[in-house]
């Protein structure tokens, strides 16, 4: 036996609204509530501002609570699984360093760009505010050690090379952290959109490479006046702080 639809009242509506809205009512109430609203503006609301406050309900706070310390919990494991996986790497190949060369020399090296890694994983995981400024902080102390390692292990336990990190590694390491830096800076505190913050950063990689060429004794005037050396040096860096700019203008 078929059942027909029932011509309902807005008071009746209204008190089925909670159910239609939480798919609880019947088939025959949905149709003949559905054929309400179709033509009752004012019901019609009442339905659309019930919908929104369902879809928009915040979770409670025993539900927030749980969704946190699961996030949490993730992040602590993979920082507890990385830090583990660097561990090894660095322990196996201080054996095999011993055993080969009976001292210290490229297992320093692996060392310190395991903890280089880390930090900088734990930096981007770990930190909330001002997340492009703890980066660079992990960036500019983590380089440095870098740099260090490499100058002992190659020079003072090795035997081979020359004491270079004074020299050249330093200065070209503050050029190229200043070009870093910058960016950074002004994406968190003067609130750059990335392809400005992009667009910097070629400007700057340019002085950084004629600064490094000045440093290591490769630059001369004569081509950095040069189309030749201009094409080779900064042609590519010129065209991709074009684009962002226009990209950057494009976002604002």
């Amino acid at each position: 036996m078929e059942i027909k639809e029932v011509e309902l009242t807005c008071e009746i509506v209204k008190d089925l609204l909670p159910l239609y809205v939480d798919g609880m009512a019947s088939d025959v109430s949905n149709k003949s509530i559905a054929r309400h609203l179709e033509h009752c503006a004012k019901c019609r609301d009442i339905y659309q501002d019930m919908a929104f406050h369902l879809e928009t309900e915040t979770p409670s706070t025993e539900v927030s609570d749980v969704k946190r310390f699961l996030k949490k919990t993730k992040k602590m494991y993979f920082l507890y699984g990385l830090c583990g996986l660097s561990f090894l790497a660095t322990l196996v190949c201080l054996i095999v360093d011993l055993a080969v060369n009976k001292a210290l020399t490229w297992s320093l090296i692996v060392g310190s760009s395991c903890l280089f890694a880390d930090a900088f994983l734990y930096a981007l995981t770990a930190c909330k505010k001002y997340k492009a400024c703890a980066a660079m902080a992990v960036i500019s102390i983590g380089t440095f050690i870098l740099l260090c390692a490499i100058q002992i292990s190659t020079y003072c336990l090795m035997g081979t090379g020359t004491v270079w990190l004074f020299r050249y590694g330093i200065p070209i390491l503050l050029l190229w952290l200043l070009a870093l830096w910058l960016p950074a800076l002004m994406g968190t505190f003067f609130k750059w959109n990335i392809f400005d913050c992009i667009a910097l950063l070629l400007f700057l990689s340019i002085l950084a490479n004629y600064g490094t060429k000045l440093v290591t004794g490769d630059f001369t005037w004569e081509e950095a006046l040069h189309m030749h050396g201009f094409i080779s040096n900064a042609l590519g860096e010129v065209v991709g702080i074009v684009l962002f700019v226009i990209l950057g203008r494009m976002k604002k």
